[in-house]
């Protein structure tokens, strides 16, 4: 199974209340974001999305777990932030500024003007993977 398989595993199996109100408010987002994705391919020549209402009704199931999912997600990630207390020190997050520069074709300078110049705005970032590859390890 793969690391993303593992955390997916993880976070559905963690012992924690996810209300149904933000589930529900997850839900509406991403079906609105599919709609207007259907929308969007339909007029730029793309697929056609005859019944955009009836094929987000035919993935309702699947809607919802990804709904579940993103909101449990947010939920585990704080609730692990709290109990491991896991630090990011600063030559993690340069590691991090230099590797979107590589992979943006730009320099460290133009993403330390973006993400701060101490990449302080990578922070969370960079613990939520550093506690994702913790939870990962646990599986």
């Amino acid at each position: 199974m793969t690391d993303e398989g593992l955390w997916r595993r993880y976070v559905l199996g963690y012992p924690i209340e996810v209300p149904q109100e933000e589930v529900e408010e997850e839900l509406y987002r991403i079906r609105a974001d599919m709609k207007h994705r259907m929308m969007y391919a339909q007029m730029s020549g793309g697929e056609t999305h005859p019944f955009p209402e009836l094929e987000l009704e035919e993935q309702a199931d699947e809607l919802m777990e990804a709904a579940v999912f993103e909101v449990k997600e947010l939920l585990v990630l704080r609730d692990l932030t709290r109990k491991l207390d896991v630090k990011v020190t600063p030559e993690e997050l340069l590691a991090r500024g230099e590797a979107i520069a590589k992979r943006q074709g730009s320099t460290i300078d133009e993403v330390k003007r973006f993400f701060g110049e101490d990449l302080a705005l990578l922070e969370r970032d960079v613990r939520d993977d550093k506690i994702r590859s913790w939870a990962v390890a646990q599986e």
